[in-house]
């Protein structure tokens, strides 16, 4: 339901740059068994109108792995929408029964030790992208609201914050950051910021 319109808000910098769109699965026939309303094509625009007007937009999501009837063809599917997309990060969920739900009666339900094998595999895929997301940044400079400060040293204060497009830094500095915003050159990768 997020339109053109909607997306055209971001000409106001005080928008962060982060959208958070819940995915739940790419592969088509998964997502009508969940009864989500959109489509893996309908996502796909939705992304790349997001990243045309949204320079530089972190795109995370949502991941639910091993929901009944989710056999190996549509989990490969799904790994690979979520490779071609290229997220920022994202969370994935491996599917539970909840007593009472319509999934919970639904046959095909995937065993638990495959469940928790597609998490793994999932998760990986959306830590790669992740890397090459934060990797896409270096070199560049990014405003950072510094939300803790820790005294390392004498002279020295660990400062960790985030950028408007929810890049995790952290650097060290004379001075105690925090609830500030400074401008920061990003030039290295931490294992799971700048």
């Amino acid at each position: 339901q997020i339109d053109e319109e909607f997306l055209a808000l971001w000409k106001d910098p005080r928008l962060c740059p982060h959208l958070h769109l819940p995915l739940q699965s790419g592969c088509k026939a998964t997502l009508r068994r969940m009864a989500r309303n959109i489509t893996p094509a309908e996502y796909t625009w939705l992304v790349s109108t997001a990243r045309k007007m949204i320079p530089g937009v972190a795109l995370t999501t949502d991941i639910i792995v091993g929901f009944p009837g989710e056999g190996e063809d549509e989990f490969n599917e799904s790994i690979d929408f979520v490779k071609s997309t290229g997220f920022a990060g994202g969370h994935v969920f491996t599917y539970s029964a909840r007593a009472g739900t319509a999934a919970a009666r639904m046959p095909g339900q995937v065993p638990r030790p495959v469940r928790k094998a597609r998490n793994a595999a999932m998760r990986g895929i959306l830590v790669q992208a992740s890397e090459a997301y934060r990797r896409s940044f270096l070199g560049q400079s990014q405003a950072v609201l510094w939300e803790n400060a820790t005294l390392s040293s004498p002279e020295t204060w660990e400062n960790r914050g985030l950028s408007g497009n929810y890049l995790r830094v952290s650097a060290s500095a004379a001075q105690n950051l925090w609830n500030t915003i400074t401008p920061v050159k990003l030039t290295g990768l931490t294992e799971d910021g700048l």
